[in-house]
């Protein structure tokens, strides 16, 4: 049987932790074929960032047009975008119709404390969006205003909701309050929260791309957003869980993606 294809854009990870090597991996884990276009490169390992180098707007352009003309996804995902440059040549393919089932997950800071994306760049994808999972810092950045307390990632969603995305889910897996790792989703029927027991790790490297990579890999092979929501949670978790006792680098390790760990 031939694979659904699904497409990642974002910036690559040194790594391979998140970016575009964690979106890949999901996708071959969840036995989809994955597409990617680069829209920076990146000098980091477990311990950080060190350098940033985004790619030429005509460059990711170009990426795109190959890639899409040839091997159409049935759900895209977008994470870092590093220019205004490359947010226009993706915001114009997603306005032909061409990223279907969009999910995006502004990456405006890696978990180092490295600015990486631009928030002008993905404030103008958001009407095209089905999905967007900012994190806490993310949502604070797009929203003006800082988003601190389950509540307020309730009303961040709601805010962020207002600009066209179909589904916002805030996450809040970097809260250490309570035994329970808590997003809010925002939907046209209002906000709910999702609940998971929390993994102490400090192997959480990618937890972000992980989940918006999840939610794309599931929207491709046809669940509806509510259930992708609840299956990339989990698939996060078993994933966190899979890598705890993992010793690769010195500092925030990766996730164990394929399973290797309950194998």
């Amino acid at each position: 049987m031939t694979p659904p294809m699904v497409l990642t854009i974002a910036g690559s990870d040194s790594g391979a932790g998140a970016g575009i090597q964690a979106d890949l991996k999901v996708f071959a884990a969840l036995r989809l074929y994955g597409t990617s276009v680069i829209t920076a490169t990146t000098a980091q390992n477990t311990r950080g960032v060190h350098d940033v180098f985004p790619m030429p707007g005509n460059v990711v352009s170009a990426q795109l047009t190959a890639v899409l003309e040839d091997m159409p996804p049935r759900a895209a995902k977008v994470g870092m975008l590093a220019t205004a440059e490359a947010a226009a040549a993706v915001g114009a393919k997603a306005r032909a119709g061409l990223l279907p089932n969009l999910v995006i997950d502004p990456v405006l800071e890696s978990s180092s404390g490295r600015r990486l994306g631009v928030v002008s760049a993905i404030e103008r994808l958001l009407p095209h969006a089905t999905v967007i999972t900012p994190n806490r810092e993310e949502a604070s950045a797009l929203v003006g205003w800082s988003v601190a307390t389950p509540a307020d990632m309730a009303g961040a969603a709601a805010q962020l909701a207002s600009n066209g995305p179909k589904y916002v889910v805030v996450t809040g897996g970097d809260m250490v309050a309570g035994e329970d790792a808590v997003d809010a989703v925002w939907t046209d029927a209002g906000a709910r929260f999702l609940h998971y027991p929390r993994v102490v790790t400090r192997n959480n490297h990618g937890t972000g791309c992980t989940f918006s990579a999840a939610i794309a890999a599931r929207l491709a092979l046809g669940d509806a957003v509510p259930e992708a929501l609840v299956f990339a949670k989990e698939y996060v978790a078993r994933a966190l869980i899979g890598a705890r006792d993992w010793k690769l680098g010195g500092g925030q390790g990766p996730l164990d993606h394929f399973g290797w760990s309950s194998a």
